[in-house]
């Protein structure tokens, strides 16, 4: 059993593992590119656009004209991705 103590110092160190987690996660939400990410994926554009399509890879966010998806996003994608694996969030 722990003491009282031990559970405050745990939960002291949790949510400090929360505060590190989210600064690490916002300094990851640099705004990535089509080609940048089509070159990370190791797919063509047109692929990737047929991925959006089918709903394997979620649809860009937008603003203006310009198309992108957050770098943690991506970093998702490209880990958990394979050619026939479904990614969308």
């Amino acid at each position: 059993m722990r003491t009282e103590q031990e559970n405050k110092l745990l939960q002291a160190i949790f949510n400090e593992m929360q505060l590190i987690k989210k600064a690490v996660a916002v300094q990851d939400e640099r705004r990535v590119s089509v080609k940048e990410f089509a070159k990370r994926l190791g797919f063509s554009e047109p692929t990737l656009w047929d991925r959006i399509k089918d709903g394997i890879i979620e649809k860009p966010q937008q603003d203006g004209r310009r198309v992108f998806w957050l770098n943690s996003y991506v970093n998702f994608a490209v880990q958990h991705c394979k050619k026939s694996d479904t990614v969308a969030a």
